[in-house]
């Protein structure tokens, strides 16, 4: 990506932004073995004179994005994952029909061009007042099926497209340098073509990090 192009978005006619992250505060839902998000009121008006908070969460809390590092120890940490994956066309595939298991049968429904997929399934819909061990995940076969279509980066709308802490699909893309970005709220996203920006917070050597992530529609990098 050269810097005029990471410099410029072009509008079209109609921009419409769509947010499509996770809200993360002490009451967001993480993995079962993780600590709960803390945000601890350091200092308040009107006894301070700021409003200072200290965040305690894992890398891996609220939307966030995995770097190869998370299995890989010689592969990009979170800081080294290049933008120009993170930022640009993607797709959003509606397979909400789904409720157990995502398989290839699932995905052939849709023309599938984009080499970033984001998977709206029914996990968008849930209240994540607790975590589902049930959520819609990702068959293997399937993962294998979008790694074969080329992507560079796949979305999903939970804490992880595997149940029960499974890592097996995570190294068939950590492996190739695919990028995972998870917890992604897709409620408001309709199937199509969106240009995708997603930013992870520049902590530096980790496995993963925390991002805003963003869908606009009628505007091009």
């Amino acid at each position: 990506m050269g810097r005029a192009d990471s410099d410029t978005i072009r509008k079209g006619e109609g921009m419409k932004l769509i947010d499509i992250s996770m809200d993360l505060n002490e009451q967001t839902v993480v993995w079962v073995e993780d600590q709960q998000p803390k945000l601890i009121p350091v200092a308040r008006q009107p006894e301070a004179p700021v409003n200072f908070t200290w965040l305690d969460f894992g890398s891996h809390a609220g939307t966030h994005v995995d770097a190869p590092y998370y299995l890989f120890t010689d592969k990009w940490k979170s800081d080294e994952i290049p933008l120009d994956i993170l930022m640009g066309e993607c797709q959003v595939v509606d397979v909400t029909g789904v409720s157990d298991y995502i398989e290839i049968s699932d995905l052939k429904k849709h023309d599938i061009t984009s080499k970033r997929i984001l998977l709206k399934t029914k996990n968008s819909y849930d209240t994540m007042k607790s975590y589902n061990p049930n959520h819609v995940a990702l068959s293997e076969a399937a993962a294998c099926y979008l790694r074969d279509l080329g992507i560079t980066l796949i979305g999903f709308d939970y804490q992880s497209f595997e149940r029960d802490g499974a890592n097996v699909i995570h190294r068939i893309y950590m492996e190739r340098d695919i990028i995972s970005l998870d917890n992604l709220r897709l409620a408001d996203a309709p199937a199509g073509h969106y240009t995708l920006v997603c930013l992870p917070i520049k902590v530096t050597g980790i496995d993963g990090a925390p991002a805003r992530a963003i869908l606009l529609e009628g505007a091009t990098l």
